[in-house]
């Protein structure tokens, strides 16, 4: 494969912007292929390794194709031993559709620990990013509420609490973060109804139906003044951005794929971004939610959405080194990014 080398180093930002995408990426579709395997290997030392899988919908214990692939993973990352591996939620979802029952509520938190202790196989720290089918709430943000204010109610989300949640999979927080090798990662919660502080709806385009509420902003904001000098990693369940087809005008995939309701994303994912683009060391964000692969550029920064592991079993190795390496099994997408 030819390749078109810079007689010096350029920014990410301006690569991006200046190069076609056949030139600013290399990617195949759906398998392993030729291309791929074409691709240079990283030069240089690798920064980090990680497991990356989104929506294995492990509904209770009544999908066994779920769970088969969702144990591909698993089996994949004993083998491959990264440094971390991560959910990007919708893991031990509902087990029934309706409203809430203290049954099903049971059932789902009984079915989660189960799943949770199939991905404890993994032989290295293991992360859950909350998604939308893992949990209900009324509003969101700080609430604490129990199971009783889920039963027999409408509400948004499924059966079980982000407290709930929290304990089953031993997550310290809806939102967190944690260094590895030198790498600052930060986990978002988009669960969220508008606050008071939400601006106008829509700025995107499309009005979205979730939200990164006013406490986590304001954590984030000091989370990135913390780290300002660090490299960054953002892991959130659902789009940060609503990107129309003729794409961001940034970079990323033209067409940008068409999926899933245009209205499933953070509609202030915007206020978010525009912090990632302040800070400039905020590498890729990462999604599921939409349950195909597609790829972004906002200020800078990759926008990632993976593939859903319930179909064709798909989730990605990925490989940081002088550039991002996200190597797609089943039907996820593989990626060769620019880093900086």
């Amino acid at each position: 494969m030819s390749k078109t080398r810079a007689s010096k180093p350029i920014s990410r930002r301006t690569l991006l912007k200046a190069l076609p995408l056949a030139a600013a990426i290399e990617c195949c579709d759906q398998q392993r292929g030729s291309l791929w395997a074409a691709a240079e290997e990283p030069q240089g030392p690798v920064r980090l390794r990680f497991g990356l899988n989104a929506d294995p919908h492990l509904l209770g214990r009544r999908t066994a194709g779920n769970e088969a692939n969702f144990l591909g993973f698993v089996k994949a990352m004993k083998t491959w031993r990264p440094d971390f591996a991560i959910d990007l939620g919708d893991f031990g979802c509902q087990i029934a559709e309706g409203t809430t029952t203290q049954a099903m509520h049971d059932g789902q938190l009984e079915a989660l620990k189960h799943h949770v202790s199939v991905f404890s196989q993994v032989p290295c720290p293991r992360y859950h990013v909350i998604g939308n089918h893992d949990v209900g709430w009324i509003r969101g943000g700080e609430e604490k509420i129990t199971a009783r204010d889920l039963v027999g109610r409408g509400h948004a989300g499924e059966d079980i609490t982000k407290q709930e949640f929290l304990a089953a999979t031993g997550t310290p927080h809806r939102y967190y973060s944690f260094d590895v090798n030198g790498i600052h990662v930060i986990v978002l919660d988009g669960n969220n109804a508008a606050d008071s502080a939400a601006p106008k709806k829509g700025h995107d385009g499309v009005e979205g139906g979730y939200y990164v509420d006013v406490t986590q902003q304001q954590w984030l904001r000091k989370t990135l003044a913390r780290n300002r000098s660090k490299s960054k990693l953002v892991f959130c369940h659902e789009e940060l951005h609503h990107t129309p087809v003729e794409g961001s005008g940034e970079g990323g995939e033209v067409p940008f794929p068409a999926v899933g309701k245009e209205t499933s994303y953070v509609d202030n994912g915007w206020q978010i971004r525009q912090l990632f683009a302040a800070d400039g060391k905020v590498m890729a964000c990462f999604f599921g939610h939409k349950h195909r692969s597609r790829w972004t550029v906002y200020g800078g920064t990759h926008y990632i959405t993976m593939a859903a592991t319930h179909w064709k079993a798909s989730f990605a190795r990925v490989t940081i080194a002088d550039r991002l390496l996200i190597e797609g099994v089943g039907g996820q997408k593989s990626y060769h990014l620019p880093t900086s």
